[in-house]
């Protein structure tokens, strides 16, 4: 057994049950497991599972890009270029108006009087964004997106605006929890002054 590659199999597993997962299909699976294999097999089962996948596959966290396909086009009447600026020109504004709309669901602010600022133990290293941080929760509790607000993604770890009678359940759910590769920590963030002693440190 190629130990190291086992170890990178792992992590890519437990990556993609995150963040390239059906959840609903994967519980139907996960109730069949429990329904069909005893208790006392489970973890030599899940062990079988895990030798036969390694033995098979090598780590790939990104799936590769395939190369762009090159189409001769044949050649075009004067009209058509000016069409496609006009298609063009439309996209942009398009995306803008997506763009325009989109940010205002990353960027929802809860007003302090109805909220809490959590910690948890992950940042940009770990390539983590702030719709990554709103997947997760909504996945793991019965928060609603309109309970999540803020969200902060530094090198090392990020805080979160949420509801206030929310934030014990997201506590519960996400501690301990492995994500991108690592066990979370998650609790009541420090107030700001302590906050800026830690960036600074």
């Amino acid at each position: 057994m190629d130990r190291d590659k086992a170890i990178r199999n792992l992590e890519v597993i437990l990556e993609k049950i995150h963040s390239d997962t059906d959840m609903s299909q994967l519980n139907e699976y996960h109730k069949l497991y429990k329904k069909e294999i005893s208790l006392f097999k489970r973890s030599a089962a899940a062990a079988w599972l895990f030798m036969y996948y390694d033995k098979r596959e090598t780590p790939s966290p990104r799936p590769a890009v395939l190369p762009p396909i090159s189409i001769k086009s044949p050649v075009k009447p004067p009209v058509k270029p000016q069409i496609k600026l006009v298609e063009k020109s439309r996209n942009i504004k398009s995306d803008k108006i997506k763009s325009a709309s989109e940010k205002p669901a990353v960027e929802k602010n809860l007003s302090e009087e109805e909220s809490k600022q959590l910690f948890i133990s992950i940042g940009k290293n770990r390539r983590l964004f702030p719709r990554e941080v709103i997947t997760l929760i909504m996945s793991k509790t019965s928060t609603p997106r309109e309970d999540i607000g803020i969200i902060r993604i530094l090198d090392n770890y990020s805080f979160v605006q949420v509801r206030d009678e929310k934030a014990d359940e997201i506590i519960t759910a996400l501690t301990g929890l492995r994500f991108r590769g690592r066990t979370l920590t998650v609790n009541y963030a420090k107030p700001k002054s302590s906050e800026a002693d830690t960036d600074n440190n």
